[in-house]
């Protein structure tokens, strides 16, 4: 790991430079325009933190957007569900537990009781063992890790939960295997966006910081070709969004904390393997 943060100080500086917007005024910005956003994306520039290990942060200050995309190579990352160690939840630094672990970005859905206690709204599985069984209301994809390495599947696609390493069901799945965008084209709220998507050889998190984008316009932006602007995701799956969005990146001492608004029960953390 000495050599992760190879090319990070142009990183942080560039994180460094962008600013939230006023929440005072974040009502009044126009609904975003994708070309605007994909136009903004084919000028940004990955950076590389380290091999198999990029970063690229999409600004759209007319917006109000920030959009971060974080892409390991499978070869050498691998995902992990790590569930809070607090009754009540933990801030996504808490999931951080490993001297190597370098990522971690809120999981799934959870349900709140009346003493602020947290717990899985559906399944959940971590280091093979079952935390939570599915629920039909929990969402519509799992994530999931086992011997066919990282995959997204449809609830009812996906393997038994005994024969998993790790999982989480979430959704909606956003893209369909293939790049072929998976919800129809309704608008929705502009809300903070966490997901997750695989294309050959890549595990992708993205965050969605700042005015937030809808459904529909995050699952364009993810299934579009890098080429073109876009995450060019094979397969995506939505994570837990609004106040839950959160996510950090931490190695050598250094980090980039993109905070939420809540404490979460469960977290998506990527260490290498």
């Amino acid at each position: 790991m000495n050599q992760l943060l190879a090319g990070a100080a142009g990183f942080l500086a560039l994180v460094a430079s962008w600013s939230p917007v006023d929440p005072v005024h974040a009502e009044d910005l126009p609904e975003p325009d994708l070309a605007v956003i994909l136009e903004a994306g084919r000028s940004a520039r990955a950076e590389r933190l380290s091999a198999g290990l990029e970063h690229r942060l999409v600004a759209v200050p007319p917006f109000g957007l920030t959009v971060h995309t974080f892409v390991f190579d499978d070869r050498r990352f691998r995902p992990r569900l790590v569930v809070q160690s607090a009754p009540t939840g933990d801030r996504i630094e808490d999931f951080l537990r490993n001297d190597d672990d370098v990522f971690a970005i809120d999981g799934g859905f959870f349900e709140k009781d009346r003493r602020g206690r947290l717990s899985p709204s559906g399944l959940l599985v971590v280091d093979g063992a079952i935390v939570a069984h599915i629920h039909p209301r929990a969402g519509s994809g799992v994530l999931h890790t086992g011997p066919d390495g990282t995959e997204i599947s449809y609830r009812d696609d996906a393997p038994p939960p005994h024969a998993l390493e790790s999982a989480v069901q979430v959704g909606p799945i956003l893209v369909d295997p293939g790049g072929r965008v998976g919800i129809h084209p309704i608008q929705g709220d502009r809300r903070r966006r966490s997901a997750i998507c695989t294309r050959p050889g890549k595990i992708v998190a993205i965050v969605v910081d700042g005015d937030g984008l809808n459904l529909f316009q995050l699952a364009s932006l993810l299934a579009i070709p890098e080429k073109d602007g876009g995450v060019g995701c094979d397969v995506a799956i939505n994570l837990d969004g609004g106040p839950s969005t959160q996510a950090v990146f931490r190695a050598n001492g250094r980090s980039l904390s993109i905070p939420g608004d809540s404490t979460v029960h469960n977290a998506v953390v990527i260490s290498p393997r």
